[in-house]
């Protein structure tokens, strides 16, 4: 290999020197986002059944879809919710789908099952399977008091920027879609004797759309277009309608006709207190540069602004910006980290040794970026991370093998004659420890879930620019070596080598005493286990205040529309609230990854507060909770900020099920006040609801028959004084525009004036409505929740700064110790705990991998289980720092934290491997055991301490971020490092003096 190596030396500078260009190429031109892209596993269907209770919407829709979605192997969980006239139906694929189109068409057949088992009354069932798509741009449109010309505005933006490169597709939100509406006069009905079935005949037949074809006149076509539809306003005013004694009265003697808003209301969106209409543009993600992709949509804004004033066309959101933000400063991140592990390298080698193992910085940097984006690769905030973290690492193959070179041209030997002989030395052991560090990181590559989709990006990263670091490590770097290295004279590196003189002393004299006082260091870092916090991801660093605004079941959306402008209103008195939007009837636009969406409901609003900094987000929440504590009991609001990682409702959820409702509320009941009651949780809420009253209107069917009437005509006319029936469509519109019968007042309607409506039969007579039915009222439900089909409720709770979910599951466990919950009562834990179970799941699933591997390496390096039992001490011994810096450092324990005792496992593992492989070489030579692990330690101790110095230097820009995501993971990597680094010169070398005398033992070959 050596030969050939010195053979091919320009055409390996020519391969290094092109795909470094390459590198910069890619950089330049790669796609751009903040956070990774995850695949779409979540979806929502929604069914409408108008009119239906929510029991009745439980039992004949809900059931009957649950039933046929178990059928699909695909999905995880449904969770059901069954509301008055809808059904709303939460599914989740299993982790380890990532084609998920072929499992929604699965989805859909089950979904077609199911309609046929519903009754006729069912309308619109749809599925939306694209829950997790974020809008990268939000513009919001204002200037008009009116929602429906603001709409139409909006339209037209739309129109205008979808045929930018990039965009995915543009929604509107908070826009108001138009309805003409028909007001019935019911006494005028029936003084005129005409039935509302009558009036929807004429308009129908008033109304077709015929083609009058064309004529040929000179030669050319002229299109003949007949008057066969309604031209105007004032022409469905005008339609005739006929009168049982054959004469015609116009459709206004009977109706009030007008043009407005759809009713029921619509989502309502405002800009810090001005009504608007919003613009939301999804970007295509995996293959747009973000950052560009703003650019475009600002230079696209501006050329058309003028075109559209009076009108005014703001940001609300704007993802773009905060990419290039997190990009930059982790792009300065790793340009420090960059120079602090250059001048540690500077210190500990010398400016020529140096300047070599500096070289390879740059040059894996940019071989890797290069090889990335020609695997499809994304450059964002978890990609970039890996490269710093591999920072430190990828340069101790470099050290190790310059630090071999100089050595032996320090002793006279021949440059090329250095080189063979210590690629030939190091080869070997310098690609196993990259195997270990490689094999660490797979089960992260491997696993499945949100978690891992989320932090992919890191032993993707890791791995590739480890791989190439080996490569170069052994073909560039030795070369480079050989031509500039030149023998020292000089006595720089005496503090060192006096360094390691007397650690390898140490471990010749006492090993006895080392190995116990790393064992009692050990066990007392365990001990610091009670006092760290658990975290599954930490909170974002965006300074936004989400406050989520919930009414009683059964509220109308204007109550909650006046309570959200209250609110909003009382917040804006406070200085560190520098802006506020509202969002009514949904939750508004999911300008982030993890922000929870919920669908439509007219008992949910959500405020978005901007604060100036991170930390003032807790005296904003402190205060919203006291106001509406003390000002405004009647709300039911959760206040917290952005979080990372998967979506999930909030930190603490517990799913609780009993098959008896009223068992099941008392369960519920007593887990909502033990949460209350523990220390550190805050917005504990329940979705038990207190029901809603319904009228009963019980049909005589005897009576209504001798009228001429049924159930469904009673239902029916019911239906139509209140929300209206569609009689016909407007099209002289872009969008037809909907002809809706109901009474004057619609959903208005006194419950006085509704029990005394006309009834019609098929001939058109009217019967009042107490003639055939009597009227009850009763309480029913308003809500139904089912997951998989089986009925529960949920118990959530959010955390105050400085508490983990697990402080709050351990006071929940400690009160339900003392008060058990009712018998056969079943309870989940969802929130940060469920995820967190969930991605350790899928860590330990994939973990034998990583193991076999690793195992795989240090077998084909040693050849001896007990060597390989002795360099896997170094993990435990890692925990001499792993606990007590995250206790000191007040960073929890959390998926973040978990990856930095990963990639700890796979740097400590290399030092070990370095070192015993100096001790092998020297048993070989004819030492004895104790002058082998001396002499390993003053031969390994200075790269050792170059690797640690480097890798800990990389990452105190990270320690020290402002980021919320990353310091946890530096300082399990720093603190662990630290410590199992001295640990591994002292305590490895003094187990080695116990259990190894003698070298590896050729295979005997003894006689048949």
């Amino acid at each position: 290999m050596t030969r050939r190596l010195l053979n091919c030396q320009r055409l390996l500078g020519m391969v290094v020197t092109m795909l470094c260009l390459l590198g910069v190429a890619a950089y330049s031109t790669m796609p751009r986002q903040e956070d990774p892209s995850f695949p779409y596993r979540a979806g929502l269907i929604s069914v409408q059944y108008p009119g239906a209770s929510a029991e009745d919407v439980e039992r004949l829709v809900l059931r009957p879809l649950a039933d046929e979605l178990r059928q699909v192997e695909e999905v995880d969980f449904s969770q059901g919710t069954a509301r008055t006239g809808v059904a709303l139906v939460r599914l989740r694929l299993n982790d380890t789908i990532y084609d998920t189109a072929p499992a929604w068409d699965r989805v859909r057949q089950a979904m077609d099952r199911a309609r046929m088992d519903f009754p006729d009354e069912v309308s619109q069932m749809a599925l939306d399977d694209r829950l997790i798509d974020i809008p990268a741009v939000v513009m919001a449109v204002s200037g008009s008091p009116s929602v429906t010309e603001l709409s139409k505005v909006a339209e037209r933006l739309k129109q205008n920027l979808a045929d930018i490169p990039g965009v995915s597709r543009i929604d509107l939100e908070g826009d108001a879609d138009e309805q003409i509406t028909l007001a019935l006069d019911d006494a005028a009905m029936f003084r005129l004797g005409i039935s509302p079935a009558r009036v929807m005949d004429t308009l129908a037949r008033r109304n077709q759309t015929i083609p009058g074809g064309f004529v040929v006149s000179d030669g050319r076509r002229l299109s003949v277009l007949p008057n066969s539809e309604f031209a105007s306003i004032d022409a469905i005013r005008a339609t005739p309608i006929e009168l049982p004694d054959g004469s015609q009265v116009p459709l206004a003697a009977a109706a009030d006709v007008w043009r407005g808003p759809a009713e029921p209301r619509q989502p309502e969106t405002w800009y810090d207190g001005e009504r608007v209409v919003l613009v939301s543009i999804i970007m295509e993600e995996g293959s747009t540069d973000a950052i560009r992709f703003g650019e475009r949509i600002r230079d696209r804004i501006e050329t058309i602004r003028a075109e559209f004033e009076p009108y005014e066309i703001r940001e609300m959101f704007f993802q773009p910006d905060k990419v290039k933000d997190r990009l930059d400063n982790l792009a300065w991140s790793l340009v420090l980290s960059v120079l602090i592990i250059v001048a540690v390298v500077f210190t500990g080698m010398g400016i020529r040794m140096g300047l070599l193992v500096a070289s390879i910085l740059p040059m894996v940097a940019l071989i890797s970026i290069g090889l990335y984006d020609l695997g499809g690769g994304v450059l964002h905030q978890i990609a970039v991370i890996g490269m710093v973290i591999s920072l430190g690492i990828l340069i101790d193959n470099a050290i190790v093998i310059v630090e071999n070179i100089q050595g032996y041209l320090d002793q006279g030997m021949r440059r090329l004659d250095a080189l063979r002989q210590s690629v030939s030395e190091l080869a070997g052991p310098l690609g196993a420890s990259t195997g270990t560090t490689l094999a660490a990181f797979a089960p992260l590559l491997l696993s499945k879930g949100g978690a891992a989709d989320f932090t992919r990006g890191v032993p993707v990263m890791i791995m590739l620019t480890l791989s190439v670091s080996y490569l170069l490590a052994i073909s560039a770097v030795p070369l480079l070596a050989a031509r500039f290295l030149k023998p020292r004279r000089n006595t720089a590196r005496d503090r060192l080598l006096g360094l390691a003189q007397y650690l390898g002393s140490l471990v010749s004299r006492y090993p006895g005493r080392l190995i116990v006082g790393g064992a009692l260091l050990v066990v007392i870092s365990v001990g610091m286990t009670p006092f760290m916090a658990q975290q599954f991801f930490p909170n974002a660093d965006r300074p936004r205040v989400i406050v989520e605004l919930y009414m009683p079941e059964g509220t109308d959306q204007s109550r909650t529309s006046e309570a959200a402008a209250e609110l909003e209103q009382m917040i804006r008195t406070q200085p560190k609230a520098l802006e506020v939007h509202r969002f009514v009837g949904f939750t508004g636009p999911t300008f982030y990854y993890n922000l929870q969406r919920a669908p439509q409901a007219p008992n949910r609003a959500r405020l978005v507060v901007r604060t100036p900094t991170l930390a003032d987000t807790t005296d904003m929440m402190s205060w919203i909770r006291a106001h509406v504590k003390d000002e405004m009991p009647e709300l039911d609001v959760t206040v917290g900020i952005l979080g990372q990682g998967p979506p999930r409702a909030a930190p603490v959820a517990v799913r609780v099920y009993h098959a008896n409702d009223e068992t099941r509320a008392e369960a519920v009941e007593q887990i909502f006040a033990i949460l209350r009651g523990t220390q550190g949780t805050v917005d504990v809420r329940h979705d038990l609801d207190i029901g809603v009253p319904s009228i009963a209107i019980n049909v005589d069917d005897a009576t209504a028959a001798r009228y001429g009437l049924t159930r469904a005509d009673v239902a029916q006319s019911l239906y139509g004084q209140s929300f209206g029936v569609v009689a016909e469509k407007y099209r002289q519109e872009e969008d037809p525009i909907p002809l809706v019968l109901r009474s004057r007042e619609g959903t208005s309607l006194s419950l006085s004036r509704l029990l005394s409506v006309n009834v019609y039969n098929d001939r058109g007579d009217a019967i009042p409505l107490s003639a055939v039915a009597s009227v009850s009222t009763s309480w029913e439900p308003a809500a139904r929740y089912l997951r998989d089909g089986v009925r529960m409720n949920t118990v959530t709770a959010n955390l105050l700064t400085g508490y983990s979910f697990s402080q709050a599951l351990e006071g929940l466990y400690a009160g339900l110790e003392k008060q058990p919950l009712p018998p056969g009562t079943r309870i989940e834990l969802g929130g940060d705990a469920e995820g967190s179970g969930d991605a350790n799941g899928a860590l330990l699933t994939a973990a034998p991998i990583g193991v076999l591997l690793l195992l795989f390496f240090l077998l084909l390096q040693f050849n001896s289980f007990r060597r390989v039992g002795i360099i896997l001490l170094t993990v435990p011994l890692a925990t001499v720092g792993i606990f007590p810096g995250l206790v000191l450092s007040d960073s929890p324990f959390g998926f973040q934290s978990l990856l930095g005792v990963i990639a700890l496992v796979g740097i400590v593992v290399n030092n070990a491997i370095v070192l015993l492989d100096v001790m092998d070489r020297e048993l070989a030579s004819g030492e004895d055991i104790r002058n082998a692990v001396r002499k390993a330690v003053e031969q390994r101790t200075r790269p050792i301490l170059l690797t640690t110095a480097t890798t800990v230097a990389g990452l105190l820009p990270l320690a020290f971020s402002s980021s919320t995501l990353w310091p946890p993971m530096a300082w399990a990597i720093i603190s662990g490092l630290l410590a199992s680094t001295v640990l591994t010169l002292l305590v490895i070398p003094a187990v080695c003096t116990q259990l190894i005398r003698t070298p590896v033992p050729e295979p005997e070959n003894a006689p048949a």
